[in-house]
């Protein structure tokens, strides 16, 4: 049997991200997941919080709680949850779609940031793209990031977590109103019925959740 791990930034299990994910892995693939803040505390999670000047990432706790952490000061322990499993599963995958250190590792990991980046530059497009992120204070983050694949490019913060169906049919009336016909959900918790409503209003969507389970899919 083929071992998945799945590593999140914040506390697993994701039951929000493997629900879409076995939907669209081979079946008989086991998943292991493991999250960087498994062993945290409340008040050692909160000395995570961004301090000025550090990237902000978004994710989920065991409780379904959103929590914003430093990406600087998560990197090691998302590199300690490697560590862990990568002697016991056959590939490995990381439940988010920010940007990461190459860690060293015996069996291949995936980076979503990676895949979906990759995608959207083999994409040929001058029409405007809406890219998506959890948080408003992710949004020059986002331009940085993105600027130099599209040059018509609209950031639209807005939570996987915390906004409802609704809130995402107001968005792609938004989007379809700003002329965006493709859009990029950068962000691991996008779920696929969110995307679905997206495409509900005539938008391309791509996505990290998505991008991630393709790839896997490739290795096995």
């Amino acid at each position: 049997m083929v071992r998945v791990g799945l590593v999140t930034i914040g506390q697993s299990p994701r039951v929000d991200v493997t629900g879409d994910l076995l939907k669209l892995l081979p079946s008989g693939v086991e998943v292991l997941e493991v999250g960087a803040l498994d062993e945290l505390k409340p008040g050692e999670i909160e000395k995570l919080k961004p301090m000025f000047g550090e990237t902000v990432y978004v994710t989920r706790l065991r409780s379904g709680v959103e929590v914003k952490i430093s990406r600087e000061r998560v990197i090691p322990l998302v590199g300690e949850c490697i560590s862990k499993i990568e002697g016991i599963v056959d590939v490995i995958g990381i439940l988010c779609s920010g940007e990461f250190p190459d860690y060293p590792s015996s069996k291949p990991i995936i980076y979503p940031e990676k895949v979906l980046k990759g995608m959207a530059s083999s994409i040929v497009y001058g029409g405007r793209v809406g890219i998506l992120i959890p948080a408003v204070e992710q949004v020059d983050y986002a331009r940085v990031k993105w600027g130099g694949l599209f040059r018509d490019l609209h950031v639209y913060p807005i939570s996987p977590y915390t906004s409802s169906l609704s809130d995402f049919r107001g968005l792609g009336g938004r989007l379809r109103g700003d002329g965006v016909k493709l859009a990029i959900m950068d962000c691991i918790g996008y779920t696929l019925e969110q995307r679905d409503v997206l495409r509900g209003f005539g938008i391309m969507v791509l996505t990290a959740r998505t991008a991630l389970a393709r790839a896997i899919c490739e290795l096995l």
